[in-house]
């Protein structure tokens, strides 16, 4: 791959059997982020061998898939040998810096497709977007899948054992508060929110971060985007494809002297 800067084509997840390898890259990429750690304290860090950490993944991704766009690249073998490592880049890997390396682990039978396998390898980048209100075509696929999703979560709720609840209470509030700030200063009509964004642990210094980013700034149309950028090290990265710091959120759940801080960020788009 040459010095150019280039775009990773990523590909829409539609089909149930693509859902595992999503959700194997988004475990070994999280597992060791900032903000995982402080919403799951003292627990175990994601693992494929917890079922039921797992079965929450994979439902929390069909609600992506129901509500928003899910989006993945090809698989990490086929990515090592198109992007091939030289040397050190300077874009550094989004949303892995703590490296996981849970290969070796197997998926639980209950998350594998019909065959029982694991329909190939991790994905080698995957992004969850959700575009402005209204923006949503409501396909019969997808209203099925929403009904699937509101009969299995009143049947059969599907929870992260790891995770605080007061924590994740206090994270969905901070991220509505941030949400409305933004609506003072952009339109929400076109805001588009970048949920997730990482490329697998073991495609490390390729520059995949940068063509990622770049594939996801052209799919929002020159659209205002943000995000919740969870490493301080990882602001100057989004700042040069144009993003700003709109917000520093700090947290902290009452009588704990555990404090995560995050970075609301915002690409205001083309004018």
């Amino acid at each position: 791959m040459s010095s150019t800067k280039f775009k990773v084509d990523l590909f829409p997840v539609r089909e149930k059997h693509y859902i595992p390898a999503v959700a194997r890259t988004i475990h070994k990429s999280f597992s060791s982020d900032p903000l995982i750690r402080w919403l799951r304290p003292n627990a175990v860090p994601w693992a494929h061998q917890n079922t039921s950490t797992w079965n929450w993944q994979y439902r929390r991704i069909q609600h992506v898939m129901s509500k928003g766009e899910v989006f993945r690249s090809m698989g990490v073998e086929q990515m090592a040998v198109q992007y091939p490592q030289k040397g050190l880049s300077q874009e550094p890997a989004i949303a892995t810096s703590d490296r996981v390396n849970l290969s070796d682990q197997k998926l639980p039978a209950s998350l594998c497709g019909e065959d029982n396998s694991n329909f190939g390898d991790d994905a080698g980048a995957v992004v969850f977007l959700f575009p402005p209100p209204g923006r949503i075509t409501w396909s019969i696929p997808r209203i099925c899948l929403a009904c699937k999703l509101w009969l299995l979560d009143w049947l059969k709720p599907a929870h992260d054992s790891g995770a605080r609840e007061k924590r994740v209470e206090i994270l969905l509030d901070k991220h509505e508060a941030s949400l409305k700030l933004l609506q003072t200063r952009y339109p929400s009509d076109n805001l588009w929110y970048l949920e997730v964004v990482t490329v697998h642990p073991s495609l490390q210094s390729r520059g995949l971060g940068g063509g990622v980013m770049r594939w996801i700034l052209d799919h929002v149309y020159g659209e205002p985007i943000y995000l919740e950028c969870t490493r301080k090290e990882n602001v100057g990265f989004y700042e040069n494809f144009g993003f700003e710091v709109a917000e520093e959120v700090e947290m902290a759940e009452e009588g704990q002297e555990d404090l995560f801080k995050h970075w609301v960020m915002v690409h205001p788009g083309k004018s």
